[in-house]
């Protein structure tokens, strides 16, 4: 009976403690992150070359609305050594004035929310299979958005880039996105691409740019300098002013609104 009494005591001990969770750690200048874990940008930091250096899986980083400026060169965030890492987190703040925003392209499964990618010279963000990106705005930089396998862009304005708004490797979604005045392709779309619900109009080049198969569906296709939506496979070029690559023989569709 003792001891079950005090087994309960310390149970009860247990339960009434708090949980205490460890607080980001504050960064104050550019620096590589060599350990997984949280941590918030602590004031607007300005660089010369690359700022951030991951070098560790799973790391969540928040900007906390402060902007880290470039000097033309270097990528804001990196892998070390092209080092390809898991889990990386970036969200709510500004990246501008880099050569590249996010070049990351051996990474996957990373997260990049509320951010905003502006004058980055090369590209906005460049990041491997199964990235997010999520309600954000891509402005001005060299490309947009270019990601790899089962990425998803969604919620994003990305606008007045110099090469292609938006591409995406094979089996990859772009949901819920505004684009226009790229230089190149708005939106472009491997084979097994979804583009859904999205704005893609004024392009240099195409509005969407699909491998065959693939759907473009409930989205406003318009004014772009080439075909509004051209899908080459098949039986040859699919765009809205011939017939559409073979439904029975790729099981694609397209429908533009």
């Amino acid at each position: 009976m003792k001891s079950l009494l005090q087994a309960c005591a310390f149970a009860a001990v247990i339960l009434a403690s708090p949980i205490s969770f460890a607080a980001p750690k504050v960064l104050n200048n550019c620096q590589p992150i060599v350990e997984p874990g949280a941590y918030v940008i602590g004031k607007n930091i300005t660089a010369s070359g690359d700022c951030f250096v991951i070098a560790a899986d799973n790391v969540n980083l928040d900007l906390d609305g402060f902007v880290l400026t470039g000097n033309g060169t270097g990528s804001a965030f990196v892998e070390q050594l092209a080092v390809g890492r898991k889990g990386l987190s970036v969200r709510n703040g500004v990246v501008t004035g880099f050569a590249n925003g996010i070049f990351m392209l051996n990474s996957t499964a990373m997260v990049i929310d509320r951010m905003q990618f502006t004058n980055n010279s090369t590209s906005g963000v460049h990041a491997g299979d199964t990235a997010t990106v999520t309600n954000s705005q891509v402005l001005d930089n060299g490309s947009g958005i270019v990601l790899g396998q089962r990425a998803s862009v969604s919620g994003c304005t990305v606008n007045n880039n110099a090469g292609t708004g938006i591409s995406l490797n094979i089996g990859s979604t772009a949901t819920g996105n505004a684009v226009g005045r790229n230089g190149g392709t708005g939106i472009f779309m491997a084979e097994g691409g979804l583009v859904a619900n999205s704005v893609s109009r004024n392009n240099q080049q195409y509005g969407v740019l699909m491998d065959c198969p693939g759907t473009v569906v409930s989205s406003t296709v318009s004014n772009n300098l080439a075909f509004n939506i051209s899908q080459p496979g098949g039986s040859g070029s699919c765009d809205e002013g011939g017939t559409c690559c073979l439904v029975i023989a790729h099981t694609s569709t397209i429908n533009s609104f």
